[in-house]
């Protein structure tokens, strides 16, 4: 146990290497740390600091080609570098974790509830009989709707922000000391960021659970954190309270991640250093607002999703695979995802959709962009009635190559064995066959170059490439087709403050120089705001209110609205005048 004023984790002079083409690379290079029972300690920093290498290292989760080469991490006095045994044995019940990427931590052929399960049992907190009473609980905790119902569903039935919610639950399950959080709230959406971070910080002032969270967030560090570290290249380039590094800091890295992160009063060019700024600072001809009367470029009409989901009482389940048919004991349950929405774009519009996870946000996007069939409603699409059409015809249509998407995630999108050149020309060479190599290789260098990605990588395998890269492939791709319509499902989440500036930009620009209408989902009230003409708020599938920007955010008609902005986590109001 840890003594009275007593760390509850220490590391000092942690190194970290892996094993590279060329010689070993150093990816944590002399970190020094330390987190007393109940603190929340933030490190944030932009992606390749070297942050999540170090968080793995302290439970020894690092891959197969990384080292420890030198340093010391005590866990409540005891030494856990070199100690397998011990490492162990805190590994869960002493130091639990919660992984960045939700879908890739869970067992794809478990529900979640068993996987929830599964953690109480190794833990044993509870008695076996009382596991699944105690997964409820949990699930229930992190504000999963209908968790009774949601126990049995399975990972790819949920949302990323649900999923995230399920990984909360299992790393509370141990009920451990200290809890190291990789992006909890990434696939979160404000209203429930807020609701776990309050839930950990009352841990931590109730029972003593200390957290590092690795947060690429500077406003959620700001408001939950009592003491940050900033890290680039490997280092801990500063630390102390929050208040002291975010509002006097002297290094310019940190100042510019402050500068980065969006907030009220700031433009999208403002997030960025001033000598990055001209470049996108410029009027284009069609940096215009959509005009009022013209003709919609796509009209929904009272659109609705129900998906079937069928359950099956367990004992009956390995009879139901003996006889084949449908399942013994099945009972079928309808979930709402949309209920009755409608909205209008216009040429050159920029739509915004936002609301927590399973609201019905992705579901809403992926009936428009033709990637799932509608329940009920009408879907126009430039005078065409592409609702008629069944989704899975739609792709060989000419209509597909004005809708492209742009996906939540940028890694998974990507075909692992495709590079990046192939991965822009596959959409091209599926929708203009014909087109001669020569075309096809300029139209694909145009794409790049417009999405703001470095031609000289295009021969790299998606894995070879940092997130802001992977996601600048993914817009790459929607433009190379030369659409008329872009859906952006959660297009920066995953990034850091400082990529996220440069790729939102980006998407700015094409907008005006190209034309396009987009489609925006997002959870971050900030982005919308910067990127958004009209926002459109859901909740359980249903539409809330719709207006534009403006008056969504001074003026909301509905409670949940004003519930949303309430929870935006802002930087504080002394560092938010230093930086207008």
């Amino acid at each position: 146990m840890t003594e009275q004023g007593s760390p509850l984790l220490e590391v000092r002079d942690l190194a970290v290497s892996f094993e590279a083409d060329g010689g070993r690379v150093r990816a944590v290079d002399g970190v020094s740390l330390s987190i007393m029972p109940g603190e929340t300690l933030g490190i944030v920093g932009e992606s390749g600091s070297g942050k999540s290498v170090m968080a793995y290292s302290l439970v020894g989760l690092l891959a197969s080609n990384g080292r420890v080469d030198r340093g010391h991490v005590r866990f409540e006095g005891q030494e856990l570098l070199g100690k397998r045994g011990i490492a162990a044995a805190v590994r869960g019940r002493g130091i639990a974790f919660i992984f960045q990427n939700p879908r890739a931590a869970l067992n794809p052929i478990r529900s979640v509830g068993d996987q929830v399960r599964d953690a109480i049992e190794t833990a044993g907190r509870v008695k076996r009989r009382d596991s699944a009473r105690r997964a409820l609980e949990l699930l229930e905790q992190v504000r999963i709707e209908r968790a009774k119902e949601r126990c049995g569903a399975f990972p790819h039935e949920l949302s990323g922000g649900m999923c995230q919610r399920v990984l909360i639950a299992m790393a509370l399950a141990a009920e451990p000391r200290l809890l190291i959080a990789d992006e909890p709230t990434t696939g979160l959406d404000v209203t429930t960021q807020k609701v776990i971070m309050d839930t950990l910080y009352e841990l931590g002032a109730r029972e003593g659970l200390a957290t590092l969270l690795i947060t690429h967030d500077i406003g959620l560090a700001a408001r939950y954190c009592r003491r940050i570290a900033v890290m680039c290249a490997g280092k801990v380039v500063e630390t102390g309270a929050t208040s002291d590094v975010l509002e006097r800091s002297q290094k310019t890295y940190t100042q510019r991640l402050v500068a980065a992160t969006p907030r009220v009063g700031r433009s999208l060019t403002d997030l960025l250093p001033p000598a990055e700024r001209a470049a996108f600072d410029v009027k284009t001809p069609n940096g215009r607002p959509p005009l009022a009367n013209a003709a919609p470029l796509l009209d929904v009409q009272a659109i609705s999703k129900t998906f079937g989901i069928r359950r099956t009482a367990k004992p009956f389940a390995r009879l139901s695979r003996w006889f084949g048919g449908r399942d013994v004991g099945e009972t079928a349950i309808g979930h709402h995802a949309v209920r009755n929405v409608s909205l209008s774009l216009a040429p050159g519009a920029r739509f915004g959709i936002v609301g927590e996870s399973g609201s019905g946000k992705t579901t809403m996007s992926r009936m428009i962009a033709r990637l799932l069939d509608q329940t009920e409603g009408r879907i126009t699409f430039d005078g065409c009635d592409i609702g008629a059409m069944p989704s899975s015809s739609f792709a060989a249509t000419p209509l597909r190559r004005r809708i492209q998407v742009v996906f939540q995630d940028p890694l998974g999108s990507l075909n692992p064995r495709f590079t990046a050149y192939e991965a822009i020309l596959n959409p091209l060479r599926r929708s203009e066959r014909r087109l001669p190599a020569d075309v096809q290789e300029e139209r694909v260098v145009q794409a790049a170059r417009q999405a703001g990605f470095d031609s000289g990588l295009l021969g790299r395998f998606p894995h070879q490439l940092s997130g802001g890269q992977q996601a600048r492939i993914g817009i790459a791709r929607a433009l190379v087709v030369k659409p008329d319509l872009l859906i952006l499902d959660e297009p920066t989440s995953a990034l850091d403050v400082s990529v996220q500036a440069v790729v939102l930009n980006q998407l700015s620009l094409l907008q005006r120089q190209l034309g396009l209408s987009y489609i925006l989902v997002s959870h971050d009230l900030n982005v919308i705001r910067l990127m958004c003409d009209r926002v459109m708020v859901m909740r359980s599938g249903r539409m809330v209110e719709c207006n534009d920007v403006e008056t969504i955010f001074s003026a909301p008609s509905d409670s949940y609205t004003r519930e949303l902005i309430a929870a935006i986590p802002d930087l504080p109001a002394s560092i938010m005048e230093k930086t207008q």
